[in-house]
């Protein structure tokens, strides 16, 4: 993983980090416009690849983008949920390895995906050992 290290982040994963910071700030009682503006603060550093617009974010509805065919073809052809095929796109078009925490799937079949598409699937942990 040589040169700058930059994580992608498209509106679907974007769209999926406000919703569960939404989520879990309402449960424990927190201030969810200062989560919001936090996260969005992170997505505008130099640091992270963003991939879409405000306009894109605004449209998406992941229930959609989820169910659409060709992520239900992929997720087939690769025996993954439907759920990570934008992910795994997403990743293998910037030729960057998924870093995830979903030790249920993903991480349980990384030698196939890696076989069939030449997609590194890493943990967090392997991510940080390797900067």
């Amino acid at each position: 993983m040589g040169g700058a290290i930059k994580p992608v982040v498209s509106a679907c994963i974007a769209k999926e980090i406000v919703g569960n910071v939404i989520f879990e700030g309402r449960k424990s009682g927190e201030d969810i416009n200062l989560l919001q503006t936090a996260i969005w603060s992170l997505f505008r550093e130099p640091y992270v690849k963003t991939t879409f617009t405000p306009l894109d974010f605004d449209k998406i509805v992941l229930r959609e983008v989820k169910s659409r065919a060709e992520n239900i073809a992929l997720a087939k052809a690769l025996r993954i949920e439907p759920k990570d095929a934008p992910i795994v796109t997403l990743a293998h078009y910037y030729a960057v390895p998924l870093v995830t925490t979903d030790v249920k799937s993903l991480l349980d079949i990384k030698e196939h995906i890696y076989e069939l598409i030449d997609l590194g699937i890493i943990t967090v942990d392997e991510f940080l050992d390797a900067l």
